[in-house]
């Protein structure tokens, strides 16, 4: 996927994983990255499937996939979507889904125009926590609705994304927000939940008590790069350590100057 003018470009990446983490109570183990996959600065494309999977019962699924693809279109914008999916999530029954998808779609347009993405097909199916029904409650900001799109473009360009972060969270760098430091701002495609939760949720965040703290839907956003993870859990009962769930990552293909 390299153009004449691949030096003003950042490197194209583009990477998933279905599951990831680690244990550190009572016993210390990893869990192994589920289906990961990652393209090269050329793009093509890549698919990985995992079938059922089990970390002594701490955390299993009965499977998981990704998929990646990105290529340059006849304006020599690149078109890359990523997608993680894990299905029937169980983490110490405590935190189980169905079916969560993170999938981001991006055009990166080489002529400087400004970058189009997408988070349409990330969801939650059947999510409980502590034994209750919880439905997230989307940003309608990230996650327009159908009709929300004028013509075939994606729905949402990097700058009025940035311009969304920048409005919730407060401070904005160039044409991406940042924190002060200069590292990506964390902001989330969830704002809550339907109807009433029964835990305490705060947004995107539940804590539950003798359990932890349950993340949904949080994306990382900078410059020039987007990652959302879908679900992460923060042990902090019995058992401690982290569990990740499908994550998405595209980053690059962008000049080197200016805001895109």
């Amino acid at each position: 996927m390299p153009s004449p003018d691949a030096k003003n470009q950042h490197p194209f990446r583009a990477e998933a994983s279905a599951l990831s983490g680690s244990v550190r109570e009572p016993l210390h183990k990893e869990i192994p990255l589920l289906a990961p996959v990652a393209l090269p600065h050329s793009g093509g494309f890549a698919t990985k499937r995992s079938g059922a999977f089990n970390l002594d019962e701490v955390v299993s699924c009965s499977s998981a996939y990704t998929l990646l693809t990105a290529r340059r279109s006849a304006s020599g914008a690149i078109l890359a979507l990523a997608t993680a999916v894990i299905e029937d999530l169980n983490i110490l029954q405590v935190a189980t889904a169905r079916r969560i998808v993170a999938q981001i779609s991006v055009t990166i347009a080489r002529d400087g125009a400004p970058r189009r993405i997408s988070l349409a097909g990330s969801r939650f199916e059947g999510l409980r926590l502590a034994g209750h029904d919880s439905v997230p409650r989307l940003s309608l900001a990230l996650h327009q609705p159908i009709g929300g799109a004028s013509g075939p473009e994606l729905p949402l360009t990097w700058h009025n994304f940035s311009q969304w972060a920048a409005a919730k969270y407060g401070r904005m760098m160039g044409s991406a927000p940042r924190s002060e430091a200069g590292e990506p701002v964390l902001c989330s495609l969830v704002e809550g939940f339907e109807g009433a939760h029964p835990s305490h949720a705060s947004g995107h965040v539940v804590d539950i008590p003798g359990f932890g703290k349950i993340i949904l839907g949080e994306l990382q956003v900078s410059g020039d790069s987007l990652r959302l993870v879908s679900i992460r859990a923060e042990l902090g009962c019995p058992v401690t350590g982290v569990v990740t769930g499908p994550t998405t990552d595209i980053s690059g293909g962008g000049g080197t100057g200016g805001p895109d």
